[in-house]
């Protein structure tokens, strides 16, 4: 368990902290699966750094690190406008001071470019992401909603027609509808799976006279 989050267990926390806590917990260990499945451990798929804490050292604000193929803008201001691709994605995860009740949702506002009809791409709102975290309740964890944000990046989930819930970013909706769809542009190869790590040939033993010499060199 990472040490930060071991000092809590067996702490009488108040309702909040231990909603906080249980978060933490949460997407602690599933950064960490996705460390130990990576083949890069030092770029795994995703990983967070917390950016704001309670007195008591509990997060209240993450930033969440998502490497993945995505859409972060289109080309040129008339159609046909291709999309352009990125691969590290970050974003603001605020959980406000009445965090957990009906009014006090979590904040996720992407800090970098993205394009898609559930996430506002401009404006005074840019980066917003609209969850319709309403209809999933206020038992919805951080470890899902985080998750849910992942597919959206892949485009394994979007909703473009106007209709309800609506989309977040109309401009990009009717891109989708209109240019990304009918070129297949959101189907792009986002479920590669990563390259298993190789294993390392096993050493001689240091005393093992048999073993074949390895030649030294140095590097200036």
């Amino acid at each position: 368990m990472n040490p930060a989050i071991e000092k809590f267990e067996g702490m009488e926390l108040n309702g909040r902290d231990a909603r906080l806590l249980k978060e933490w917990k949460e997407l602690d260990a599933l950064c960490a699966k996705r460390k130990r499945e990576s083949a890069n451990p030092f770029k795994p798929s995703l990983s967070y750094i917390i950016r704001r804490k309670t007195p008591t050292g509990l997060p209240t604000e993450f930033e969440i690190w998502y490497r993945c193929k995505s859409i972060v803008g289109v080309e040129g201001d008339e159609p046909p406008r291709k999309p352009i691709f990125g691969n590290l994605h970050k974003m603001s995860v605020v959980l406000p001071n009445n965090y957990p009740s009906a009014d006090g949702n979590p904040v996720f506002t992407f800090i970098t470019d993205i394009w898609h009809p559930n996430i506002r791409y401009s404006g005074s709102f840019k980066g917003h992401v609209c969850l319709t975290i309403k209809e999933m309740g206020v038992l919805a964890s951080i470890k899902d909603l985080v998750l849910r944000v992942e597919r959206y990046l892949k485009y394994q989930m979007y909703h473009a027609q106007n209709t309800y819930p609506y989309p977040e970013d109309q401009a990009v909706a009717e891109w989708v509808r209109e240019e990304g769809e009918p070129n297949g542009w959101v189907k792009f190869a986002q479920d590669k799976p990563e390259p298993a790590p190789q294993p390392k040939a096993p050493e001689a033993p240091a005393d093992d006279e048999t073993a074949p010499k390895k030649k030294m060199s140095l590097s200036i």
